[in-house]
């Protein structure tokens, strides 16, 4: 017989819409942290091309005005585990956005003597920059704390969805409003990222708080009332009718995984950040993964992207396109850029349909050799002086940057970190991602001027090809396991290192594409089979 819950009845359909209303409201404002840091990255490519001419700007002040907000970025995300912690992730989402629309306000009203408001406008970019840094961090860690288990993935992916559709929403402003005089246009553009941010502030109003913060809080009653409601799955009163078999409470065991993981780590709540990577391999292993993604991407959170270049196209799209050999007014540069989002928009798409089902390290690994290819084709394209060749290569890299690269850091680095850490793990791993972030906007113009813009393409290329090599032997799969078995994972051993190659790569043979506690009754508990290995 099956077990008596509160409500004896089957839920109707109106009930399970109203369910998935509330997941879709969810997952959607949450992601609209992704869609601020693409508006913004996406704004600012636009904006450049009238406010150098307005302002009289030199290609030194541009590059500030693009990497100030990178470096803010940096800066917030690295102290941002402590918000995190010690408001919770909801909070720090409210703050983030409340920051934004302030930083949003000062940009457009950025008038002054010197350059006619460039000092401003650095201020206002700065203080976006705060509020990018921590929402890059606490959405995608937001969402895989309340994302079922079965759709953690898509659920993640749709934050990174939600940042090249927010690209692409930008460059549409951008051309809509570039037809405006250069005197004031750049400065409603910039302005306008406060209408989201807002509206973003208002939705969280009526959403839960993280169910694993309210653990970490010893809150766990409220923990378990908030998972219950994103489960949708009423609490059991009663064992089987016959007395034989003990209830199935999957909700009760998740909140129960979280609290022995935390709990069997308090003792070692306050390690230092320099311990963890010298006395915690387990720590360590999830850490230089999750820091490596970010470094080779780093764009949006461009993971193999950052160093494999995804930013310089996002941040200088326009520039690239002239020195191919296309040529247009200026409005032609801005709307230049919406094909260039929309191919990376379309390989997120893609990916948000295959990540659960192909996993995490194919994808990840397939997009890699197609970005590699496309950026050796823009460098083939610069080399022959060959227009048509570099701006198919460019969309090429960009489609194949969205199927897995642009996605696979959110996703792994929001849930490969142990609960006790996992605040200032991910602050770290974000911190590198917006310090190459940092780095690579600095130096781009400067880069293409000294080795050549095929030569720029080119070391992007080696570096994708180098970093491919390394994620093949040290990604693990991680779909369709909770975080409890993720984070055994990586703090399983082995007897030497020539085992472990290999052995911890495949998804464990008990856990099939789409099998969870909350898919299906048979499910063995973590503790039946052993775990891959990483070393």
């Amino acid at each position: 017989m099956s077990t008596f819950t509160q409500n004896s009845t089957a839920k109707d359909s109106v009930g399970n819409r109203s369910h998935d209303g509330f997941i879709i409201k969810l997952a959607i404002v949450a992601s609209m942290s992704g869609l601020l840091f693409g508006y913004d990255t996406g704004v600012v490519s636009g904006a450049i091309v009238f406010m150098r001419m307005d302002m009289n700007l030199s290609p030194f002040q541009l590059e500030v005005v693009v990497s100030s907000t990178i470096l803010a970025a940096a800066i917030s995300s690295a102290w941002g585990h402590h918000l995190l912690d010690h408001w919770g992730r909801k909070k720090t989402l409210m703050i983030a956005s409340t920051i934004f629309v302030i930083g949003s306000i000062i940009m457009g009203g950025a008038y002054g003597p010197y350059h006619k408001g460039f000092t401003l406008l650095v201020i206002g970019r700065i203080i976006v920059g705060f509020a990018i840094g921590l929402a890059s961090e606490a959405g995608p860690l937001y969402i895989s704390e309340c994302a079922p288990p079965p759709l953690r993935g898509k659920l993640t992916t749709l934050f990174n969805i939600a940042v090249v559709g927010g690209q692409v929403f930008a460059a549409v402003l951008c051309g809509c409003l570039s037809y405006l005089p250069s005197s004031y246009n750049w400065r409603i553009m910039l302005a306008f990222g406060a209408v989201p941010a807002f509206l973003q502030l208002l939705g969280f109003l009526s959403l839960p708080l993280s169910p694993t913060w309210l653990v970490l809080k010893n809150r766990h009653e409220e923990a378990e009332a908030v998972l219950r409601q994103i489960r949708d799955t009423p609490v059991i009163l009663s064992a089987d009718k016959d007395g034989d078999q003990p209830a199935v409470d999957p909700v009760h065991d998740e909140i129960q995984d979280i609290i022995d993981d935390y709990e069997l780590s308090k003792q070692h709540q306050h390690v230092s950040l320099w311990r963890l990577w010298t006395a915690y391999p387990g720590v360590r292993r999830a850490m230089v993964l999750g820091c490596s993604l970010w470094a080779v991407s780093g764009r949006q959170r461009r993971d193999v992207s950052q160093l494999a270049g995804i930013n310089t196209i996002m941040y200088y799209g326009a520039t690239i396109i002239r020195k191919a050999g296309l040529d247009g007014d200026r409005s032609f540069d801005v709307w230049i850029t919406v094909p260039l989002y929309l191919m990376q928009l379309i390989g997120i798409v893609i990916c948000f349909s295959i990540i659960d089902r192909w996993g995490r390290r194919a994808t990840l690994l397939i997009s890699m050799c197609c970005v590699f290819i496309g950026q050796l084709t823009v460098g083939i394209g610069f080399s022959t002086d060959n227009g048509v060749v570099t701006v198919a290569g460019m969309f090429f890299y960009l489609f194949s940057f969205g199927v897995g690269l642009s996605t696979m850091p959110y996703t792994m680095n929001a849930e490969i970190f142990p609960i006790e850490y996992r605040g200032v793990c991910v602050a770290q791993s974000t911190a590198v991602f917006w310090g190459t972030n940092f780095i690579v906007s600095l130096t781009f113009l400067t880069l293409s001027r000294s080795m050549g813009n095929d030569g720029v393409f080119y070391l992007y290329a080696s570096i994708v090809f180098v970093s491919g090599i390394y994620f093949y032997f040290t990604v693990p799969e991680t779909s369709g396991l909770s975080l409890h078995e993720v984070k055994a994972y990586f703090e399983a051993t082995v007897g030497s290192e020539s085992e472990a190659v290999g052995s911890h790569l495949e998804r464990p043979d008990h856990l099939e594409l789409g099998t969870t506690q909350y898919g299906t009754e048979d499910v063995p508990s973590p503790e039946e089979p052993s775990l891959p290995q990483i070393t």
